[in-house]
């Protein structure tokens, strides 16, 4: 059907549907740059939707697969890389991605993320890393990319994710922020392509939580805080790349084994 000059016309509409816009998703958040790199992506890599699933979580990033046109899953009980590992089984034609976030995975351990990586899993892990988590009496989880201190008066801090990911087996490991989205795009054109577990981390600290105590406000602030604090080492060890000891954010690719 030939559209009329005034309907309005998106790029990404064969993937998303109309109806989950505008999203639930603060102005500034990562987690529609880092949907938006994977559509293009998957243009780029020419892959029909019929042969993409998606799994995605609870919290924010579980929204995922309530806006595209794509086998979606929705998984809520924390063992998200694992449902997405047997859906990988099912169907070895699928190109199966998971968007995960911190509480995904520290509901489940984080063991399904080890145990994938240990199997050479051939699935693409997008970690949406914003740093947060729910506080309860017993237990404070983190909320910043940098040292805070807890309720608790302790440090708490971060894992070092792409190290992890590399510890486990991961054949393709990168780091990005929102405004690194090009570069997050062909990282994920890699991944598509890459044989076995790929990780791609997209720093994303919570406009809600970090905008609260005024360290960053507005989506303009916060582009320029990823553009001040973000600093580019690709090939840099895993083990470098700990947000706890970093006074930048280190980003790049950082493993791509054959």
């Amino acid at each position: 059907m030939i559209r009329s000059s005034i309907e309005r016309y998106h790029p990404a509409d064969s993937f998303l549907h109309a109806d989950s816009f505008p999203s639930v998703w603060c102005q500034g958040c990562g987690i529609g740059t880092a949907v938006y790199a994977f559509i293009e992506a998957v243009k780029e890599e020419n892959i029909s939707p019929k042969k993409i699933g998606v799994v995605s979580g609870i919290g924010c990033t579980g929204k995922v697969s309530e806006c595209l046109k794509l086998k979606t899953y929705s998984v809520i009980d924390g063992n998200v890389v694992d449902y997405a590992v047997q859906l990988k089984k099912k169907d070895q034609d699928l190109t199966v991605a998971v968007f995960l976030n911190n509480a995904d995975f520290l509901l489940s351990g984080a063991k399904d993320f080890i145990e994938a990586g240990k199997r050479g899993a051939n699935l693409i892990i997008i970690y949406v890393n914003n740093f947060i988590c729910v506080i309860s009496e017993n237990k404070v989880f983190p909320i910043t990319p940098f040292m805070r201190m807890s309720i608790d008066n302790e440090f708490e801090l971060p894992f070092n994710i792409p190290h992890l990911a590399k510890s486990c087996g991961a054949s393709y490991v990168a780091r990005w922020t929102p405004i690194h989205a090009g570069w997050m795009k062909y990282s994920l054109i890699e991944a598509i392509s890459k044989k076995g577990y790929s990780m791609i981390e997209v720093i994303s600290p919570c406009l809600i939580y970090d905008g609260n105590d005024g360290r960053i406000q507005d989506a303009v602030d916060r582009m320029k805080f990823y553009n001040d604090n973000s600093v580019m080492k690709n090939e840099e060890p895993t083990e470098n790349l700990d947000l706890r000891s970093q006074n930048k954010v280190i980003i790049g690719k950082f493993v791509d084994f054959e």
